[in-house]
């Protein structure tokens, strides 16, 4: 889900060897960077969509191994890069960023299949993006449970009490990033 320009879905395809590399873009505009990254990088089976994510959930209840969610956000770590991020930390460009937020992650976590996951990133510093749309998720599909990353324990959040992880510039990680990893503990 949200993968233009499909960084991260070039990453877990080389990683992962999946038997379907499925990536959905809903905003137009990110499809054509897509398209040619995939290309490029000759991945393949690979299939794009450009849907809702409410769409996939309908259309695919509980058929995937892995959902990644690299989601629309503030980008409040764009700063740490030099690049310009109007109205990144304004509670009303939070907020609406949470709320679609949650929107995708609840059709994802439609899409997972019983004892799948559903990988949740942004690049943005905000609890209420992070932390706080992570303990929404959990407290709406109680099927689903925070996973322990050991390599990434000591960038741990101590802002929740569930396994989720900051990646600040000053560790040289880039200009900073969120993730979680969810499981679906449900039998099937």
């Amino acid at each position: 889900m949200c993968v233009a320009p499909g960084g991260k879905s070039i990453f877990a395809w080389k990683t992962l060897n999946p038997e379907l590399l499925l990536c959905n873009e809903a905003i137009g505009k990110g499809m054509g960077m897509l398209i040619s990254n995939l290309r490029r990088c000759q991945i393949l089976p690979s299939a794009t969509a450009n849907v809702d994510s409410k769409i996939l959930a309908e259309k695919m209840p509980q058929t995937a191994n892995l959902v990644i969610v690299d989601a629309p956000c503030t980008g409040q770590s764009l700063l740490a890069k030099g690049d310009k991020a109007p109205g990144c930390f304004h509670n009303v460009t939070i907020n609406s960023n949470a709320n679609r937020q949650k929107r995708i992650l609840a059709n994802s976590a439609k899409i997972v299949a019983p004892q799948g996951y559903l990988a949740y990133m942004t690049c943005t510093y905000s609890t209420a993006e992070n932390e706080q749309v992570s303990e929404w998720l959990l407290s709406k599909f109680p099927e689903f449970q925070s996973v322990t990353v050991p390599h990434l324990e000591k960038y741990r959040s101590h802002l929740t009490e569930i396994p989720c992880y900051r990646m600040w510039p000053q560790d040289r990680l880039g200009a900073g990033a969120f993730t979680v990893l969810f499981q679906n503990t449900s039998d099937g």
